[in-house]
């Protein structure tokens, strides 16, 4: 055939991707990761593990380990949990099993950019109601969408990425009880928050919460979890595509479950050293920084474009999220270990000075 572009839906083709910035710096702090490898004993057990996994067969389709050892993790129940390879097919599942009639998902803007990409990629319209000045939900304006557009998912990120802050569990829980929707939320940061909307799970049927292992240290197991009413997750899991958990990510994942006072020990380092850069940022002249539950803080400068390009000579790659509106001159800073963070912060008051 002439094109084959052709078979490709019109939505597909007119979506602009994800952007995994690939740039090469010695200093990366772009990517919202935990800066700290597993502590030698714990790679040792975890080489244990990989050595008895048998490659030659399929995974536990259902990740039944690392299923109940999440489940001790979260004190959600097992039946109440749904393993996704990251959170983004998690996301997927939702928007696919949704997508009938005239879909429509509501989300805050700012928030995560693939809420829009794969929603759009599936067929739904996506209705974007700004945050306010303090980057706080308008629960109000939510609801009214929903119930204008019938909408059928409302996305909520709480630590919201990339403002950084929870949202008010009042109004989340507003937005729960009046939008007649799915109401997911989104906590893949909620480890550096302390804070949880898990124990409103059983009383709302609507409610879906996300929670992933990547932010705490796994970012490649791609392991997302989700958690939501049993009778809901059974529709759901009929989307989700088989042996998605390879063998690997399971048996490291549960290792590293079964030892977390090492992880909780780098969080709790992550959450200092948030405070400890958020204050130096503050003292810089020409530097705006927002208050962060997560792991990265955002910022606003004079210039970010010049300022990110500057930085990037300087061997520090940070996210640049420079865009019209809230957003605008806006970087946003991964929170790396005190050597980084002193580096990064080096290299701030050079350039701005």
């Amino acid at each position: 055939m002439k094109n084959a572009l052709e078979l490709i839906k019109t939505e597909i083709r007119d979506l602009l991707p994800y952007k995994v910035d690939d740039t090469c710096c010695a200093i990366k702090l772009d990517a919202n990761e935990n800066p700290y490898p597993l502590p030698d004993d714990l790679k040792d057990k975890v080489s244990k593990a990989l050595n008895e996994v048998s490659l030659n067969r399929y995974p536990d389709p259902y990740a039944g380990e690392l299923k109940g050892l999440i489940s001790r993790w979260l004190s959600v129940p097992e039946e109440f949990l749904m393993l996704g390879n990251g959170s983004d097919e998690l996301i997927q599942a939702i928007l696919i099993a949704t997508s009938w009639g005239s879909p429509t998902v509501v989300v805050p803007s700012p928030t995560f950019s693939m809420y829009k990409i794969t929603g759009l990629a599936v067929g739904h319209r996506i209705v974007e109601i700004p945050l306010d000045e303090s980057f706080d939900i308008d629960p109000a304006a939510i609801i009214d969408a929903c119930r204008k557009e019938r909408a059928k998912v409302v996305f909520l990120s709480t630590p919201n990425n990339p403002t950084g802050n929870r949202f008010s569990d009042d109004k989340v829980l507003e937005v729960v009880k009046g939008a007649q929707a799915l109401v997911v939320i989104d906590e893949a940061y909620g480890d550096f928050s302390g804070k949880t909307l898990v124990p409103y799970l059983k009383e709302n049927m609507n409610l879906i919460i996300l929670r992933t292992l990547s932010k705490i240290g796994l970012a490649g197991l791609r392991v997302g979890i989700m958690a939501a009413n049993p009778d809901l997750l059974n529709e759901l899991d009929k989307v989700r595509l088989p042996y998605n958990i390879n063998s690997l990510s399971q048996a490291v994942a549960a290792v590293v479950l079964n030892n977390m006072d090492a992880i909780d020990g780098q969080i709790g380092a992550i959450t200092s050293e948030r405070q400890r850069l958020y204050r130096a940022l503050k003292g810089l002249d020409g530097v705006t920084p927002y208050p962060s539950d997560a792991n990265f803080i955002l910022f606003k400068v004079r210039d970010a474009d010049d300022l990110h390009k500057r930085l990037v000579e300087n061997g520090i790659l940070i996210r640049n999220l420079n865009r019209p509106g809230r957003l605008e001159n806006c970087m946003r800073v991964t929170i790396g270990n005190p050597e980084e963070n002193h580096a990064f912060l080096v290299a701030m008051k050079k350039l701005l000075s």
